[in-house]
Order: structure tokens, then sequence, then C-alpha cells
């Protein structure tokens, strides 16, 4: 299998779309509900939790720089504890990748085809990742390296037309209005956004210049931190706290308020366009990262014969696993978060029974010298 195919300059500009995606466009209301003016805080403390979830991943992986954890990890662990290991990160990235692809669903119903079932608008998304993750995942950076450039085209564009519609005396707000309590209750919620850049110790053999990882994450945290804290400040400017966390899609609304002249009357089609795109890229990331896991343990030397079938069943989910959207912003709000922490702390499990192991052999060594 040939690794190394992913530049740093690439990973950098697929983590900022990676996170300004479900940030930005799902997560919006509920982050602005907990944190209200202390969202910038909020926001920066989650960007330095990524960054230390980062700072331990990338640490276990260049232990092993060209290995995947799906293979290695069984050195690390009994076999056993590694298979029960990766067997729940395949369901999780599935699940979350079904998970992502219901709120997109729905999103796109009550919005724009209110007559089109989910299963259609499931189906046409869930194939076209079939066929992107059946490419392989080289593809999925190449094209989030393009598609950064749009999501900086859509960023200019409401900055510059929606500045006239903001209530700048809102400003202070930011200064005076604080409370531990919300930035406690947006922290949580908001670390494990960040957090997941856990992500790359299933990608790391791919990576080209691993020594400059580290540097690339912080560069990628810090400015997609930079883009969603303007959106988030906007949102806050233009809407106040409350309207703003009690309205489903934030940010389509402030789309909508861009008039330019009186031959465009709403930009909301293009802008959104180029969010969607940004869905489908952390979908497919996900779902390949679930397909690439079950291939490693059934020992198969390629990961696509698995893609269009697991791909069936990830719209199968997508449309059961939940009874609406209620549900899912339910499961959202008061559960993703621990979940997440769960997940998340897995390969820092594995970092420390490394450590420990490598040690006792070390001083097992030692004392074998002495004798």
């Amino acid at each position: 299998m040939k690794t190394e195919q992913i530049t740093q300059n690439q990973l950098i500009l697929f983590l900022i779309v990676y996170f300004y995606s479900t940030l930005v466009g799902f997560a919006s209301a509920h982050l602005i509900h907990l944190s209200q003016y202390d969202t910038v805080i909020v926001l920066m403390i989650g960007g330095l939790g990524g960054c230390i979830y980062a700072f331990f991943t990338i640490k276990l992986a260049k232990r092993r720089p060209t290995e995947f954890i799906s293979h290695y990890g069984k050195e690390i662990f009994p076999y056993w504890i590694h298979v029960i290991f990766m067997g729940f990160y395949c369901f999780s990235f599935l699940q979350i990748s079904a998970f992502i692809l219901r709120e997109y669903e729905d999103f796109f119903v009550q919005t724009y085809l209110p007559e089109t079932p989910n299963w259609a608008i499931g189906t046409i998304l869930g194939f076209v990742v079939a066929v992107t993750v059946r490419s392989g995942v080289v593809t999925l950076f190449r094209t989030a390296q393009g598609l950064f450039f749009l999501v900086i085209l859509a960023d200019i564009v409401i900055t510059a037309f929606i500045g006239k519609e903001l209530k700048w005396d809102r400003w202070m707000a930011f200064v005076t209005n604080h409370s531990w309590h919300n930035i406690y209750k947006g922290s949580f919620y908001t670390i494990p956004f960040f957090g997941e850049v856990v992500i790359l110790v299933f990608l790391f053999p791919y990576l080209a210049h691993k020594n400059k990882t580290l540097k690339s994450v912080i560069w990628a945290v810090s400015l997609s931190m930079f883009f969603i804290i303007i959106t988030m400040v906007f949102l806050l400017l233009l809407f106040g706290p409350n309207l703003a966390s009690h309205t489903t899609y934030p940010m389509l609304e402030m789309v909508r308020y861009i008039r330019i002249a009186d031959f465009i009357e709403n930009l909301d089609p293009f802008l959104i366009s180029i969010w969607s795109t940004t869905i489908y890229l952390k979908i497919s990331i996900m779902f390949y990262l679930s397909v690439q896991i079950l291939a490693h343990l059934f020992h198969l030397k390629d990961h696509r014969p698995l893609v269009f079938s697991l791909a069936a069943v990830m719209v199968a989910l997508s449309l059961q696993m939940s009874g609406g959207t209620t549900s899912l912003t339910s499961f959202f709000t008061e559960s993703w978060a621990t979940y997440s922490y769960f997940i998340q702390s897995i390969p820092i499990l594995y970092l420390l029974m490394d450590t420990l192991k490598r040690f006792i052999k070390k001083r097992s060594s030692k004392k074998a010298e002495t004798n």
C-alpha cells in the first residue's frame, strides 16, 4: 500500500474545512445557547483542548510512523482488547457519518425540498460518498484543498455584505457579559469538536513530513477557530444570543440577510452549496475510517470491496437511527459530548499502555545488565 501521499499543506486545509463544517452548520445554535457572549472564549478553550489531544495522538503515532494503529495496536494491548477497541471505533465512525448524514437530510428536506423523502437525499449523498471513498483518502484531501478557497470566498462575501445589518452596539456585551457557568458548559460541549483531531492516528502513515504534523495541526486549529469565531460573532451581533439560540439553522438565516443590488435577491443557494460540500467531506472521512478499520480487522489488502455494502448500511442507519429531528437534537445536546470524550480518550490509553510497557522493558533490561 502506497503511503505518504498527503502533504502537510493539504492536512492544514482539510482540517480547517473539517472543523468548520458541522460546528458552524449544525452546532452553532446550541453553542450560543450554552455560552451566550462567552462563545469566543469557549471556542478558544475548545481549540486549546484540540491541540492537547493532537499532542498525545501524534506522540503515539510517531512511535510507529509507517504502521496503522489497527495493525500495531495488538502489540500494546492484548489482542482481544485491541479488537474490541477497533470494532468500537469502526462502529462509532460509521454511526457518526450516519448521524451527520441524517442531520443533512433533515436540513435539506425542511429547507429546500419539503416533499422529498429522506431516503432519496440519503441515497444520493451516500452514493457520492461511496464513490469518493473508493477513490482513496488522498482524493478527499485534494478535494478539501480546492474547497478551502471557496469557503474563504464565502466568508469574504458574508463579511462584506452583512456588516450593514449588524447591531454594533452589542460589542460591549463581549467584554462585560461573562459567566463561569456558561464557559464551563460551552467548553465541555466544544472541546470534542476539536478533539476529533484524534482521527490522525488512523491517517498518520499517509502523511508526508510527519515531524511537522503537530505544527500543522496547531495552524489548522488556529485558522479554523478564526473563521468560526468570525461567524459566531456575526450571529451574535445580528440576532443576539436569544434569537440565535432558538433558530434551527442560524447560519442560513444570516445568509438570507445578504442582498446585492436588485438582481441578486438571495445568496443562500450559493453559500449553502459550499457549506454542503464541507459536510460531504466530513461524512466521507468518517466513513473512510470505518471502512479502513474493518478492512484491517479482516486482513484485507484493499478496502474497496467493502465500500458500497457499508455505504448502504450507513444510509439505512441514518434513516433508522432516530425518530426525528427532535430525537437527534436531544442526543446531540445531551449525550454527544460525553460519548465523544470516551472515543477520543482511547488513543491516550494506547499511549499510556505503550509507555508503561516500554518503561518496564527498559527497567528489566537494566536489571539483566546489572546481574
